[in-house]
């Protein structure tokens, strides 16, 4: 794995699609790349093309970025709360 190329593995149990569709779209711009891999269990998202000052952080961010979307949306399910 190079320095611009980090490979984030998220359990279905935890991440819904979602939320790590809508981390995909809110870091597009600092990627030249986003591949997601969907399993039945796992999905695992690939960033590629990235600033290399970015790559102790970049995928701390976006995870956390896909957890907080999939809250937001787990609320919206559960309280009925409109995004």
């Amino acid at each position: 794995m190079s320095a611009t190329e980090i490979t984030l593995t998220f359990h279905k149990s935890l991440y819904q699609d979602a939320g790590i569709q809508a981390a995909v779209e809110a870091y597009a711009g600092h990627a030249e790349e986003i591949d997601v891999q969907a399993g039945d269990t796992e999905t695992t998202v690939t960033l590629r093309g990235f600033h290399p000052g970015y790559a102790d952080v970049l995928g701390d961010f976006f995870a956390n970025h896909a957890l907080f979307e999939t809250i937001v949306r787990a609320r919206e399910t559960l309280g009925g709360v409109p995004l």
